[in-house]
């Protein structure tokens, strides 16, 4: 590539990698409703769920970066890493769906004692449930579809574009999540509404075992 097209490069780059993270975070709900459903339910602060929110949504995008950079630097092809990519959304899948389904028998026996003297925000209840596994389910383990493509547009323009690009997808996925997370979060708990923990622990787990089944499910 002549040196003069190199920043026209750079700008459709920048551009497209701008429209492509912004979309993907937005139109993908398992990058926000996990974290709103199962946030709800816990009673997170709004501090709570922006650092849970921020750690889930740097491991997701790392991980995908990750696995672009082995394939680019030992010269896999696109077809073989997205097939990996999708081969992580099933097993990502599958793992959501048993975690929903441990996390709603888990409400229901929990509730089940009437005469439990345990305190919904125990320790000792916080480290028998499946949240952290459900977690690292979703963001380390489910694909982040249009980055890896991305990188190997980028690497083309040079290794800092695959830097700077990655970046960008990173910042601008991270402010979408947070934004839909905290805002979601905030307008719940301004709603005179007030859910028992039983049937807010509910909704969470099916709407973790309903984004396993999406994720199976859609290509």
């Amino acid at each position: 590539m002549e040196a003069s097209n190199i920043p026209v490069a750079w700008w459709a780059l920048l551009a497209g990698t701008a429209v492509i993270a912004l979309v993907h975070a937005a139109a993908g709900p398992d990058h926000y409703l996990p974290f709103i459903a199962i946030g709800r339910a816990r009673g997170w602060s709004l501090t709570r769920a922006f650092i849970i929110t921020l750690g889930a949504g740097i491991a997701h995008v790392l991980s995908s970066v990750a696995i672009g950079l082995i394939g680019i630097a030992a010269g896999i092809t696109l077809e073989r890493l997205e097939f990996l990519e999708g081969t992580r959304g099933a097993v990502a899948g599958w793992l959501l769906i048993l975690a929903g389904v441990l996390y709603l028998v888990w409400s229901f026996r929990r509730h089940s004692h009437r005469h439990a003297v345990i305190d919904a925000d125990d320790p000792r209840l916080r480290n028998r449930s499946v949240l952290f596994w459900t977690l690292v389910a979703l963001i380390v383990l489910g694909p982040c579809e249009p980055l890896i493509p991305l990188m190997f547009v980028a690497v083309q323009i040079s290794w800092p574009a695959v830097i700077v690009s990655s970046l960008l997808f990173l910042v601008l996925t991270l402010v979408v999540m947070e934004a839909f997370v905290l805002a979601a979060l905030a307008g719940l708990q301004a709603l005179p509404l007030r859910l028992t923990h039983r049937l807010s622990n509910i909704i969470a787990a099916l709407v973790v075992i309903g984004l396993g089944v999406a994720l199976m499910l859609l290509p």
